[in-house]
């Protein structure tokens, strides 16, 4: 299978890996010949890419960071608590400051959302991610814009989950962060439609108001959960920066690893907020949530690095770098150089990732650097000294 852009399909193409709808429930599946109406449907539903199967591409097997069995059981289950959060509290029914009343006072809203199911599904996860010794976030933005906000909060679980692992942590950590990444959004529901429109699209009351979403989510979980100290200081913190510019508080962090070793200074920013704040951005630039632009998980990372979307902490972004897969096994790129001057500007689709050096995997090249069909060539570039590509999608 190879991965290929929604805008780059073509009447006549194989599904490679089934399609799910914003309900979780099965819209095409695996096999299916498709036609220009069912091309329509997936642009229309806002999905970027899928699998395509054919006969160059039959034998590569995309790795998955979780099963799409537990994906999309984890998905619905998330959708209807976001859903059940929009229906009791949206603005277009209440005012700003009488939702927040109505969180802190009306016993009816102390038990919207369900922990004990959440950290069920990502406890799911988390067995998946131990058991099968996985250590990469491999998928590129599979989802559409009817989802985004659950499968949003499922795609930054995981990758928290995974830098966390780096960091060492143990299973329960592992296991609070994944389950405060998961509902870390869970105020924006009561934004109602404001929340899901591009973060460039909002006026800037709108803006402001939204930056009042983790003051909610806060809320909600302390009325659903009052002991969950650690998930409701991460989820109110996921949007403060290093150098004190984020908010709601305006906290500044230390720039240390988010360990338990460094200790919890309440002046600072929670360490477990500093892990999920780096995934959330990360997730956001490359669905384009932010702008409406997708970004390639290269660049996205390039943007964080160079603080283009705020200052995060700095070892966490190079957790970031190390779990990311930012050329996935189907996607298809480019050669842009390399020492031995070997097949420069040829084009192929990864077949196998180095965990060791992302930029020198085993490519099936497919066509010439004019751009022409050739005998597909496998070709191993583990031992290339040095080598870089770049995605085409």
């Amino acid at each position: 299978m190879r991965i290929k852009s929604t805008s780059k399909l073509e009447e006549g193409e194989v599904l490679g890996k089934s399609v799910f709808n914003e309900r979780s429930e099965l819209m095409l599946s695996s096999g299916y010949v498709l036609t220009e109406a069912m091309i329509s449907l997936l642009k229309h539903k806002g999905f970027n890419y899928v699998y395509i199967m054919d006969g160059i591409s039959k034998d590569i097997i995309p790795e998955e960071v979780i099963s799409d069995v537990i994906r999309q059981a984890t998905n619905s289950k998330i959708a209807k608590t976001f859903e059940g959060v929009k229906n009791n509290l949206a603005f277009e029914k209440f005012a700003p400051e009488e939702i927040k009343k109505r969180l802190v006072e009306d016993a009816e809203m102390h038990n919207i959302v369900k922990m004990t199911d959440v950290r069920e599904q990502v406890e799911q996860m988390l067995e998946e991610i131990i058991d099968n010794n996985l250590t990469m976030f491999t998928s590129l933005p599979m989802k559409s814009e009817s989802g985004a906000d659950y499968e949003h909060a499922f795609d930054t679980s995981v990758l928290s989950i995974l830098m966390a692992q780096e960091f060492k942590y143990d299973q329960h950590e592992m296991k609070t962060i994944g389950s405060s990444a998961m509902v870390h959004d869970i105020g924006k529901m009561a934004f109602g439609d404001m929340a899901e429109k591009k973060e460039s699209d909002l006026s800037r009351d709108e803006k402001m108001l939204l930056r009042e979403h983790p003051v909610y989510s806060m809320l909600i979980l302390q009325g659903s959960e009052p002991d969950a100290f650690v998930e409701h200081t991460t989820v109110f913190q996921h949007h403060e920066q290093v150098n004190g510019k984020g908010y709601p508080q305006g906290l500044k962090g230390i720039n240390k690893p988010p360990t338990k070793s460094r200790g919890n200074d309440k002046r600072y920013i929670y360490r477990m907020a500093e892990i999920i704040a780096v995934a959330n951005v990360y997730d956001n630039l490359t669905s384009g949530a932010l702008d409406g632009t997708i970004r390639t998980p290269e660049d996205a990372i390039v943007e964080i690095i160079n603080g283009e979307t705020g200052e995060w902490n700095q070892s966490v972004i190079k957790k970031l770098t190390k779990v990311v897969q930012c050329y996935p096994v189907g996607s298809t790129v480019r050669i842009k150089n390399n020492i031995s001057n070997k097949y420069i500007d040829y084009r192929g689709i990864i077949t196998k990732a180095n965990p060791k050096d992302q930029s020198r995997p085993t490519i099936l090249l497919t066509n010439n650097s004019l751009g022409a069909p050739i005998m597909p060539r496998l070709v191993d570039f583990k031992d290339e000294k040095e080598m870089s590509i770049r995605l085409e999608l």
